[in-house]
């Protein structure tokens, strides 16, 4: 019989839907192909589900624009969590399907500001609903799959003690040939050993390490405990992570470029399970762990002594309660799904764990909701500019006391910055007196990963990026060099100086990672404060949330927009000019001027003109900085 088109199959495996989509899905969904696991090996079924999944995908992929494709997934959720929990699994695999590829498409509609949850009534509560719906029927479909096989054993075994196939007790067992075999073959405890003793064997082999009779002692060092991995008990997650931290050989170090930011979430599942052997894990054992998860609270309210962990904070809200304590959001309770099915992933692909990968999405009806950031307002950003800071301060150690003195710190500039520009916090410490460059016309600061035109350069030396779409060119604001940018790096390079900022000190995190942040947002939690501000959605990343504002105010391109703040976009963006922005696009960007910028100006450049008239006493402390 032919196959159904849209219907293909993985090599041996299970039967999956696929769609080539147009153009207009393809912009929006981010690749060619749309496909979904019909999660069954059998041509008959899978058919079948074919038919079921086309049609809520054709839906998808026929939705002329963001709001009506909101309105398909919303329809789509009112009626599978009014028709309740799947009892089939032929339902619970359309219901499956669908819901991997709304969140793919939800993902994808909100790194473009189209929010969901916020558009169509109670959608987050139905959304939370029908996943619970998903998980229980796996659950149940689950226990009585077991439960039929269970039986099913049981009848087999019944039969063969009626005809009398099972040996009796001391007698000896003879061995028959495929022409004699009447029965099945009833394997001897010795026999069993023997078996066992193979496959553990060949699990150390596979896992590529030497054999030990005994299971090893834990030491300090990440590389001690990988290389101690017996392979008669296999490695422990212990083991398994400090191999995932420290790739064995030079050549494979580049792979745990991020995963030290998975190390947290890791190490709770180590102490929550009390560190087993990876293989030994079981299917109740990750859904316990999924649970635990979402009881994790954040940092307010705990004390000291219990913020050292993950599982400290844990173990605290479990036995002090949460009458003062707040859950995670929802956004963190996902980031450490995430990285566990990160881990466990490539686990799998080592050969560390053999199970199917696990789903990890509980979420708990306290969890908090996610915190959309919003831009300043206008009143906000002119209170934050009006401060000593930038017109006057005590000090070089009182900035935010009034005084006689001026100080262009990389507090000062760091502000001025990310307000004029939308760059990240971490990008602003970075920066070196090289990473202000000029075409002879405009400036700009150079944030990709290296200077092409210069030539290859060693993976070692690339900058630190957060994503690939972080390298870009950003244009430098006329107020920034109209208040001296310029000035500084020319000061800093005659001193032989390479950073921008060499005041700016980069926290060194437990984990060994670096964070660049650190000074602004410390320094944001004491304006913020200082100014009174109380709205929850106002951070220091509202900043770039201002810029993008701005942007589209003046109606800058969102290919533009994109490569400005540095975001991955729906447009191709290997091909086109690598070195600059075309000029009217420039033009754009440096007239970028609305009333709230205008004033800053008139308060910043007010400040420095007296500092140039002697009014104001300049001190420059980060000369003397050491490069």
């Amino acid at each position: 019989m032919a196959r159904p088109s849209y219907l293909s199959r993985r090599d041996g495996g299970r039967y999956y839907l696929q769609l080539r989509l147009p153009k207009s899905a393809f912009a929006l969904y981010g690749r060619t192909n749309m496909r979904a696991s019909l999660r069954t090996g059998e041509f008959g079924e899978a058919r079948r589900r074919l038919m079921d999944n086309l049609a809520w995908a054709r839906e998808l992929i026929e939705a002329p624009d963001l709001e009506a494709l909101g309105a398909v997934i919303h329809g789509r959720l009112q009626g599978y969590t009014a028709a309740g929990t799947p009892d089939n699994e032929r339902a619970l695999a359309e219901r499956v399907g669908f819901e991997h590829q709304a969140r793919h498409y939800m993902a994808r509609a909100n790194e473009r500001g189209y929010a969901f949850s916020q558009r169509f009534e109670r959608f987050a509560t139905k959304w939370v609903d029908f996943i619970d719906q998903n998980k229980a029927a796996e659950v149940e479909l689950g226990r009585l799959d077991r439960q039929r096989d269970y039986e099913r054993g049981r009848a087999e075994a019944t039969t063969a003690a009626a005809k009398g196939w099972l040996p009796r007790a001391g007698a000896q067992t003879s061995l028959q040939t495929p022409e004699t075999f009447t029965g099945p073959i009833v394997l001897s405890h010795e026999v069993h050993q023997a078996i066992d003793a193979i496959v553990t064997s060949e699990i150390g082999k596979r896992v590529g390490l030497a054999a030990s009779p005994v299971a090893p002692a834990l030491v300090p060092s990440a590389s001690a405990q990988a290389a101690e991995v017996s392979t008669v008990t296999g490695a422990k997650l212990s083991q398994a992570l400090a191999l995932y931290l420290e790739p064995q050989g030079k050549k494979r170090r580049h792979l745990a470029k991020g995963r030290q930011d998975d190390a947290g979430t890791v190490r709770f599942a180590i102490d929550f399970l009390d560190d087993p052997v990876f293989y030994t894990i079981t299917p109740k054992d990750w859904d316990r762990l999924d649970d635990a998860m979402t009881d994790i609270p954040n940092r307010k309210n705990i004390p000291e002594a219990h913020r050292g962990s993950l599982h400290l904070r844990y173990l605290y809200a479990q036995k002090h309660g949460w009458l003062k304590l707040l859950r995670a959001s929802i956004t963190t309770v996902k980031g450490y799904q995430g990285k566990m099915s990160k881990f466990v992933a490539w686990a799998i692909k080592e050969n560390l764990y053999h199970g199917k990968a696990p789903k990890f999405e509980c979420i708990d009806e306290n969890n908090l909701a996610a915190l959309p950031r919003d831009a300043f307002d206008d009143a906000e950003l002119i209170k934050l500019i009006s401060l000593p800071l930038f017109t006057g301060c005590a000090n070089a150690f009182r900035v935010f006391k009034p005084g006689k003195y001026f100080l262009q710190t990389h507090i000062y500039w760091g502000y001025l910055i990310l307000i004029l520009t939308g760059m990240r916090p971490g990008e602003v410490g970075q920066l070196k007196c090289a990473d202000l460059v000029s075409d002879g016309d405009n400036f700009f600061f150079d944030l990709r990963p290296y200077n092409a035109r210069n030539g290859r350069v060693a993976i070692k030396d690339l900058r630190n990026l957060k994503t690939n779409s972080s390298g870009r060119i950003v244009p430098i604001h006329p107020l920034l060099i109209d208040l001296g940018l310029l000035d500084r790096m020319n000061e800093l390079m005659a001193m032989g100086q390479s950073r921008l900022f060499p005041e700016w000190e980069v926290y060194e995190r437990p984990d060994g990672g670096q964070r660049w942040s650190q000074p602004m947002t410390k320094s944001w939690q004491y304006v913020k404060t200082l100014l009174k501000i109380s709205r929850a959605d106002l951070t220091l990343y509202s900043t770039r949330h201002l810029m993008g504002d701005w942007l589209d105010a003046a109606g800058v391109a969102q290919r533009t927009r994109d490569r400005i703040l540095g975001h991955a976009s729906a447009v191709p963006g290997r091909y086109g000019r690598k070195s600059k922005i075309d000029p009217e696009q420039i033009a754009a960007i440096e007239k970028l001027e609305p009333g709230v910028v205008k004033t800053m100006r008139e308060i910043l450049m007010a400040a420095k003109g007296k500092a140039g008239r002697g009014e104001l006493i300049v001190l420059k402390p980060w000369i003397k900085a050491t490069p």
